[in-house]
């Protein structure tokens, strides 16, 4: 276009009001676009999920909406295709959604499953506490056990109703479950996959394994980090997972310092606490908690299980050793 036919051109447009939609389509039938563009608009408007977005606002949508916004339905019908093929799209791992909003067609880009597993895991990882615990907590689930092994019916059954009623009515006391049975029969994975599944609901667990957690202690006297700084942390977490308790080395100081702390301030304050064992509850009384070096002492043992019975009901767990067959 040469200088002359410019100044021509706006010599016009000072003297007579320029209509551009049809400036735009001159334009673009000089550079042939147009033939092009309206190829371009029917697939767009023929793609299935556009015409399932049409059905579905059909009594929001105008012709004249439609038009306006069509960059928008074009940028989802890209965006999409491109997903399907494989290629790079402008907001990975999440997938555009097509809605209107105060009468403008706008996309939202929701995350894909892959994105929402990882956003779960995040906050499941955020949400439940461990120290000492297996890697195998953090994948355990729900799904992993099975309503037709009798041997865990009972455990299962009451972790399933305590999920349904701490969700109801996080505020009341729910007492927890004493599981004991054998070594390797899935009482610590059942307990992972509460914690995981409660995490889900944006509800805190902390799970300890007390062996671990003794030793912890221990190695804060005379550090900085003080040890009843480390009791303190647990006694008040709204769920308390104390796990393998029975096999700590103990010691009156154990039993009564800090068990004993622990537990005294969870039935004051009705705070949930699981236990697991190898011990029943009579055995973990007279043969753990009676006999330290100091001799026996049944009527501090018994006063620490007395906690344990207010905060707990013993379940008994059974079968294979699962731990054999990984």
């Amino acid at each position: 276009m040469s200088d002359q036919n410019f100044k021509s051109h706006d010599s016009q447009t000072s003297d007579t009001p320029m209509n551009m939609g049809q400036a735009l389509r001159d334009f673009m039938d000089k550079k042939q676009l147009n033939g092009r563009f309206q190829t371009l608009k029917r697939a767009v408007y023929q793609d299935s999920e556009i015409r399932q977005f049409f059905n579905e606002y059909k009594n929001s949508l105008s012709k004249d909406i439609v038009e306006r916004d069509f960059a928008v339905l074009y940028e989802f019908y890209s965006q999409q295709h491109k997903a399907k093929k494989g290629q790079k799209i402008v907001h990975q791992g999440y997938v555009p959604a097509l809605k209107v909003v105060e009468n403008r067609i706008v996309i939202i880009y929701e995350p894909d499953e892959a994105t929402q597993l990882a956003q779960r895991m995040s906050m499941q990882a955020n949400l439940v506490k461990s120290i000492g615990m297996p890697k195998l907590i953090k994948r355990a689930r729900l799904d992993d056990f099975s309503d037709e092994d009798s041997d865990r019916l009972a455990a299962l059954t009451g972790t399933l109703s305590f999920i349904d009623a701490y969700i109801k009515r996080p505020d009341d006391f729910h007492r927890g479950m004493y599981l004991h049975g054998a070594y390797g029969i899935g009482k610590t994975h059942l307990m992972g996959a509460m914690a995981n599944e409660l995490a889900q609901e944006g509800i805190p667990v902390t799970l300890i394994h007390l062996p671990s957690f003794v030793v912890e202690v221990r190695s804060a006297i005379g550090t900085d980090e003080q040890p009843q700084d480390k009791i303190n942390a647990i006694k008040q977490v709204p769920i308390l997972v104390i796990d393998d308790i029975g096999a700590e080395s103990l010691t009156a100081w154990v039993r009564d310092d800090i068990l004993g702390v622990i537990l005294e301030y969870r039935m004051q304050n009705e705070l949930t606490t699981f236990f697991t064992s190898n011990f029943s509850m009579k055995q973990l009384e007279k043969e753990h908690f009676t006999i330290t070096k100091d001799g026996a002492e049944p009527v501090k043992a018994e006063r620490l299980m007395q906690r344990i019975r207010y905060l707990s009901k013993e379940v008994q767990m059974a079968g294979d050793n699962r731990r054999e067959l990984d």
